[in-house]
């Protein structure tokens, strides 16, 4: 479970909007890694107590659902336990509705999701609502929002998101891969002007953990030149050599068959620093050749000087890991400024 948060002139945690409810069928369950499930549902209607709106279901690429499942399922609810609602980032994107997918991380503590990942069935119900402001539209829709004690705030990414960088950690892959997913499919190249990059830095602790990896490398095969992914180890070399034997069993590596790099080692500011260079190249360069980076110190608008920085960063992890994001995007000025940084704390 997360709360978005956002960066602006002040760091503050910020509340999650919620829509209406609304009825779903589970239309199959699978197992996308050993500790992580995959839901497909439809959406069917309104739920019933919201009858008389005519308002769609619809989302935004980042959020996720509170997810109810109903007593005519085949969920029992635990005696004695006051937990019937549990929350999951939604790893579509709206094109795919009325379908939704759901990647949910195994937990023998919250009953909902022991019954979600162990075992719901095709064709139980359940209801879901949207919720979340961690979210990606397209370009200069993309938006922060936030429902505030007394007032609505919407904050707005700048005008230009042609450089995009995501950050994962874990299982906050999920709400990212529905990002790039929405920017793949709504980016069209532009005449006489430089396409959009996007670069993800995906850290997991084995390669087994890794999710969505051979959706993703496909979405790198249809636009070789704009998509770039790193996935890195952190669990030393024995891992690191047994992930990439078998990426190269999986995907193909090693014979021309996946362009996902691997690597050991925590997300760092070396990596960063590259990552952000790559954004800026205007060829099929590799991610570490060496180009011109910003200098130390300075206002964070000098950027606009040297123009190497990104123009968005969404970034979702453990405890920790948005603050240091922060930090090293910051103090090294890779970002226009601190709005631009946009990432979901989990609680």
């Amino acid at each position: 479970t997360s709360l978005s948060s956002s960066f602006c002139s002040i760091n503050t945690m910020l509340k999650p909007a919620r829509t209406m409810w609304y009825r779903a069928t589970i239309l199959s369950r699978r197992q996308l890694s050993p500790t992580v499930t995959g839901l497909t549902l439809e959406i069917i209607d309104p739920q019933p107590n919201n009858c008389g709106s005519n308002n769609n279901f619809t989302f935004l690429p980042g959020q996720w659902v509170d997810f109810k499942p109903l007593p005519s399922s085949s969920w029992k609810h635990p005696d004695g336990c006051n937990k019937t609602v549990g929350g999951y980032s939604l790893t579509s994107i709206p094109h795919s509705l009325p379908q939704i997918e759901l990647a949910i991380q195994r937990s023998n503590y919250h009953p909902v999701t022991d019954w979600v990942t162990s075992h719901a069935r095709p064709n139980d119900l359940v209801d879901v609502r949207v919720g979340g402001s961690f979210t990606y539209k397209s370009g200069a829709d993309s938006v922060a929002e936030s429902t505030g004690e007394n007032e609505h705030q919407r904050v707005a990414l700048p005008t230009t998101t042609d450089r995009l960088l995501f950050v994962a950690g874990g299982v906050g892959i999920n709400p990212l891969f529905s990002m790039i997913q929405q920017w793949h499919y709504l980016d069209q190249p532009k005449k006489n002007k430089k396409n959009s990059r996007a670069i993800l830095l995906y850290s997991g602790r084995a390669r087994e953990e890794f999710l969505f990896v051979n959706q993703i490398d496909k979405l790198m095969k249809e636009k070789p030149d704009q998509l770039r992914v790193i996935c890195t180890t952190t669990q030393g070399q024995q891992i690191l050599d047994e992930v990439r034997d078998s990426s190269r069993e999986n995907t193909g590596e090693g014979s021309g068959g996946s362009g996902i790099e691997f690597r050991e080692g925590r997300i760092n500011l070396e990596m960063i620093r590259d990552a952000v260079g790559w954004l800026n190249q205007s060829d099929n360069s590799a991610v570490t050749d060496e180009i011109e980076m910003p200098s130390h110190g300075g206002n964070i608008q000098d950027q606009e000087k040297n123009n190497t920085i990104a123009d968005a960063v969404f970034v979702c992890g453990p405890p920790g890991m948005p603050e240091s994001m922060m930090t090293i995007l910051s103090e090294e000025k890779l970002v226009q400024s601190t709005n631009n940084v946009h990432f979901e704390k989990w609680w």
